[in-house]
């Protein structure tokens, strides 16, 4: 917990973070839902909520919560998604320690989770916290369902409550968890021999599933993400292992990785089922991504936001790989493989990190200008282009009095009015930029 927090709040310095690209939309809007209840039931609130038909209630909560307490508030907001990180730090290695009763491999395989690219992504972007709490409650439900578990007969009803409660909770975050979650409570429960969790868990999914036809059917359109063709997308798996520690060095570790699987496969039968899990979760989390592939396939070795879309196919490789290291490998094996990928880790985390502070840092600068300076004329010019227009509904700023960078050549402004646009970290007056792009 203390190399979270100081991993959090020092290195990533997010307690000192200001709103960033989809965040003043999601907050803005979920600050005019007065009734959370309808945040479940109402279509409209739903659809509304994203981009595509993702059913994601969970994630309108959090932030209705966010506001309720505090207003439009981003050291909340974000003392909020660090306690979040803290949490899934803490339950992670818990289920790692309890299924490998090796608290220093354990420890290992929590710090390499989360240092990984995709965590640090997800950690710093407040729009994708629904990543993070829905992994939080899926691997809770994991470990209830181990820690409860008693040799001598079923669970209780009350324990199968636990287990099945925060399953459910994480579903509603993210859809990604709607599969993974209840295969994984399958296996456990298909290994424990528990019937009843096995058709409590089915009853969860087949729930789910009609839940999501009533509010939603089962459209699952991304409308502004065109999808890959079959030959892009096998170049795009070519591509996605660079994502595990963004830099070139994740095709080491994947080697290492498959090397270890193959030789245990080999040698040791007893791990047939565990691998057999682990490839089906790979099948279905590569599928729950396929519709929202394009953006990452273009920018695959730019840790930027896209980069959330690998965060639970990333966190399952760890989990499952620190599983099989330990089980089945001699210490020798789990040293080499923990140094080198700690080694090839760092360069890559150093990396986000100073992507996202110059994306964020010019963010709040466009941000804190545009509302400091209500008679100045703003070129925004954030590669996400509803940022400002989110800025301008969540602090209702009237007129508005900025100018969209992908606008300005249609854009009828006034002659002689300087458009303010920032240049090496300063505003300054621009009179050319309208007449270069006519």
């Amino acid at each position: 917990m203390a190399f979270g927090t100081f991993y959090a709040t020092e290195f990533l310095r997010l307690p000192s973070r200001w709103w960033f690209a989809d965040d003043p939309f999601l907050f803005a809007y979920v600050s005019t839902i007065h009734n959370p209840i309808r945040i479940f039931i109402d279509p409209g609130i739903l659809r509304h909520f994203t981009g595509g038909a993702a059913l994601v209630p969970m994630q309108a909560l959090t932030y209705w919560v966010d506001v309720r307490l505090a207003g439009f508030s981003p050291g909340f907001a974000y003392g909020h998604q660090i306690c979040s990180f803290l949490l899934t730090l803490l339950v992670f290695y818990l289920l790692l320690a309890r299924y490998l009763r090796d608290r220093a491999a354990a420890l290992v395989g929590t710090l390499v989770w989360a240092l990984l690219p995709a965590t640090a992504v997800v950690l710093q972007f407040l729009a994708t916290r629904h990543y993070m709490e829905g992994l939080l409650f899926g691997v809770l439900s994991l470990y209830l369902a181990d820690r409860l578990f008693n040799r001598d007969g079923p669970l209780r009803w009350w324990k199968y409550v636990a287990v099945l409660a925060p399953a459910a909770v994480g579903m509603l975050y993210k859809e990604i968890y709607a599969p993974v979650v209840p295969v994984l409570l399958l296996a456990h429960s298909w290994k424990r021999r528990d019937r009843r969790l096995i058709a409590l868990t089915a009853a969860t999914a087949l729930g789910y599933t009609l839940y999501r036809s009533w509010v939603l059917a089962f459209d699952l359109r991304y409308d502004q993400v065109p999808l890959l063709t079959p030959w892009d997308y096998v170049r795009f798996l070519s591509k996605l292992p660079y994502t595990f520690l963004s830099n070139y060095g994740s095709y080491l570790i994947f080697g290492l990785c498959m090397a270890l699987y193959i030789y245990v496969l080999l040698r040791r039968k007893d791990a047939a089922g565990m691998c057999a899990c682990f490839l089906g979760l790979i099948i279905v989390s590569l599928l729950t991504i396929f519709p929202v592939s394009y953006p990452l396939y273009g920018l695959i070795r730019r840790p930027d936001s896209w980069y959330r879309i690998v965060f639970l196919l990333n966190s399952i490789i760890v989990g499952f790989t620190t599983c099989i290291a330990v089980r089945y490998a001699g210490r020798r094996v789990q040293g080499v493989l923990a140094v080198v990928t700690l080694a090839v880790l760092l360069p890559g985390i150093v990396k986000t990190r100073a992507l996202w502070t110059e994306m964020t840092d010019s963010a709040e600068l466009e941000g804190k200008f545009y509302l400091s300076n209500p008679d100045k004329l703003l070129l925004s010019e954030q590669e996400a282009w509803w940022f400002m227009p989110g800025v301008n509904q969540m602090y209702d700023v009237r007129p508005p009095h900025y100018v969209l960078l992908k606008d300005l050549a249609t854009t009828r402004i006034k002659p002689g009015t300087a458009l303010w646009r920032l240049k090496a970290g300063t505003f300054l007056p621009d009179y050319d930029s309208l007449t270069s792009h006519k």
